[in-house]
């Protein structure tokens, strides 16, 4: 039983680890412009289609093609902010709220059109092999994702804390009116944030294909359990986005074994209401920190 619980811990861990990646980007965008994204989910296959594609193309390994795809995300994604979001965001927040949920339904009729209905998924050796670390052997591709999740966390936290820009976008997220007045360009910071957010949720797409798959529709999930992530890791804060990945997986692995693995979404929604009922702050919540 012992080691059962071990490895349920571990696989838990490591499947945390990739929602970290995956929920990075929602959390950036929060803790700076308060923006909930409804079309996160659609970022994140977005980027794994683009992916699909470069691959498909060029022959890179699906990680080596990050090169290219989360540059052009971040291409795509500063106007959509810098000329589309940032008028509504001036205006309150039901307005892009509403926009992110049409940007999210026209995403997701484009998805259809150009890929079809069917599931794809992204191939490269190490999906198909295993790790040993010694309680069991786990997929190389989790083992993958872990690791580069937390590698994003800290090197987000650390461009937030060390670099000029990232005092800016700190200090646009206390207070954008006194940032303003300091000579801080608001805008462009928020649009900044967005891009990066969706250069940053290209490494979560791109896992996502790798371990799973990607379809038209993928995006809905993937989004709440975003909202899951950084709801239970504390809202706008960095490594909270980890802490609750980590969390989140481990119950539902535990939850899955307990239970049974076709409840997996119903035990990760469940946890989500119930921290919005016990701790909405989350347990690390702050602003972008």
């Amino acid at each position: 039983m012992l080691t059962a619980n071990l490895s349920h811990v571990l696989d838990g861990f490591l499947l945390g680890g990739l929602y970290a990646g995956v929920a990075l980007g929602l959390t950036l965008v929060f803790g700076v412009m308060r923006l909930v994204n409804l079309a996160h989910g659609e970022v994140l296959i977005a980027a794994a289609y683009l992916a699909f594609v470069v691959v498909g193309y060029i022959h890179l390994d699906p990680l080596l093609s990050l090169v290219i795809v989360a540059p052009v995300m971040f291409v795509l994604a500063y106007p959509v902010q810098r000329y589309l979001l940032n008028p509504l965001v001036h205006s309150g927040l039901e307005a892009p709220l509403v926009a992110t949920f049409g940007i999210s339904v026209i995403a997701q009729t484009v998805f259809v059109l150009v890929f079809g209905a069917n599931p794809k998924s992204l191939e490269a050796a190490y999906t198909l092999t295993g790790i040993n670390l010694g309680i069991e052997k786990v997929r190389t591709i989790f083992v993958i994702a872990a690791a580069l999740g937390l590698l994003l966390v800290a090197a987000t936290h650390f461009g937030l804390t060390r670099f000029r820009f990232g005092k800016a976008l700190r200090a646009a997220a206390e207070d954008p009116v006194a940032a303003a007045a300091l000579g801080v360009d608001v805008d462009h910071v928020y649009a900044l944030t967005f891009a990066l957010a969706a250069g940053l949720s290209s490494f979560g797409g791109v896992l996502i294909g790798l371990a799973f798959s990607m379809d038209p529709t993928a995006g809905l999930a993937w989004l709440l359990r975003g909202f899951t992530v950084i709801v239970l890791g504390g809202m706008g804060s960095i490594w909270g986005s980890f802490l609750g990945g980590i969390i989140t997986g481990i119950a539902e692995e535990f939850g899955a074994a307990y239970v049974g693995p076709q409840y997996r979404d119903l035990i990760v929604f469940s946890l989500l209401v119930v921290v919005l009922v016990v701790r909405p702050g989350g347990l690390l919540g702050r602003k972008v920190t």
